[in-house]
C-alpha cells in the first residue's frame, strides 16, 4: 500500500560468437565441442520478467512455510538470533516485527527478494548478468568467468562471479555481511555465508533456481532449495520502500483502528 508503480521495460542483450580455427588437434576438438565451449559460446536464454509461482517464506526445504523454524540444525549463535527475529511470517509471525528491512527500509539482502510477489528480469552479457528486480530497484551485477576478489568489503549483497554449465547459469556470491536475513521467517546468516544459484530454463514460461547455502558459523552443514518462477506478462513497474509513506500510512489507516488507552 506504501508503493507506487510506474512502467520500466528493461532490454536483455546476449551475444556472443565462437571462433575455432579449421585445423586443430583432437584435444583442442573435443575441448571446443564440449558442454562448457558450448555453453560459452551460446548462453542459455533466461530473459523474460519472472514472478514467483509459489512462495514459500523459509528457506527450509523441509518445512517451506517456516512453522518450525529451528528445525534447522544451526551453531548456538545463530539460534540466538533466530529466536531473537520477529519476522512477517512463520511460526514467530507478528504485526511488530524488528525486521531491520521493515523498520528502516534496510535492503532485505539478495535472497529474500526471490520470496516477494515482485518481478525480476535477467539481462545477460557476455562479461556479466544482471539481475534486476522491480521490489526496490535492487540490481546484482555477476562477473562472469572471473574469480572472487581478494580481501573483500562485506556487502549487502555480497560478490559474485558466474559461468554457465550447459544450460545453466551458475553464480557463486561470497563477502556478505550479517546484516540481513536469509528469508521471511528470520533465518539469520553470517559474514562466512557462501551461495551456489543454479538458474534453468524449463521450457519457454518456467524458470528454475535452485541455490545451497553453506555458512560454518551459522549451520551445521550446507543446505539446498528450489522455487519456480512464471513468464510474466506484464512490464516491470516501480516499488520502493519509503519510510514517509508508511509513516503516513500508519497514522491515516493504522492508528485510527486502534482504541487510546483511555478508552479501554
Amino acid at each position: 500500500m506504501r508503493h507506487k508503480r510506474m512502467a520500466l521495460l528493461c532490454t536483455v542483450a546476449a551475444a556472443l560468437l565462437l571462433c575455432c580455427e579449421p585445423r586443430i588437434n583432437a584435444q583442442q576438438s573435443a575441448q571446443a565441442t564440449s558442454p562448457s565451449a558450448r555453453s560459452s559460446a551460446h548462453p542459455p536464454d533466461l530473459s523474460g520478467n519472472w514472478l514467483v509461482k509459489s512462495g514459500s517464506p523459509s528457506w527450509d526445504s523441509s518445512d517451506p512455510r517456516g512453522e518450525n523454524p529451528e528445525h534447522l540444525a544451526m551453531t548456538p549463535w545463530a539460534l540466538e538470533r533466530m529466536r531473537a527475529a520477529r519476522p512477517p511470517f512463520g511460526a514467530q509471525q507478528t504485526f511488530e516485527p524488528n525486521d531491520p528491512h521493515q523498520k528502516y527500509c534496510d535492503p532485505p539482502g539478495p535472497f529474500r527478494m526471490y520470496s516477494y510477489p515482485w518481478q525480476f528480469t535477467i539481462v545477460q552479457t557476455p562479461s556479466q548478468v544482471y539481475l534486476m528486480f522491480e521490489y526496490l530497484h535492487i540490481w546484482r551485477i555477476v562477473a562472469m568467468n572471473q574469480q572472487h576478489a581478494k580481501d573483500l568489503d562485506a556487502t549487502w549483497l555480497g560478490d559474485s562471479v558466474g559461468r554457465y554449465e550447459g544450460d545453466t547459469l551458475v553464480i557463486d556470491t561470497v563477502g556478505f555481511n550479517d546484516k540481513t536475513w536469509l528469508d521471511n521467517v528470520g533465518h539469520p546468516h553470517s559474514d562466512a555465508l557462501h551461495t551456489v544459484e543454479r538458474f534453468r530454463r524449463l521450457d519457454h514460461d518456467t524458470l528454475q533456481l535452485e541455490i545451497t547455502f553453506e555458512d560454518p558459523k551459522a549451520y551445521a552443514h550446507s543446505f539446498s532449495a528450489m522455487r519456480t518462477f512464471k513468464l510474466s506478462k506484464f512490464p516491470m513497474g516501480e516499488t520502493m520502500c519509503s519510510l514517509s509513506e508508511d509513516q503516513s500510512f500508519q497514522k491515516g489507516v493504522m492508528d485510527p483502528t486502534v482504541a487510546p488507552e483511555s478508552a479501554k
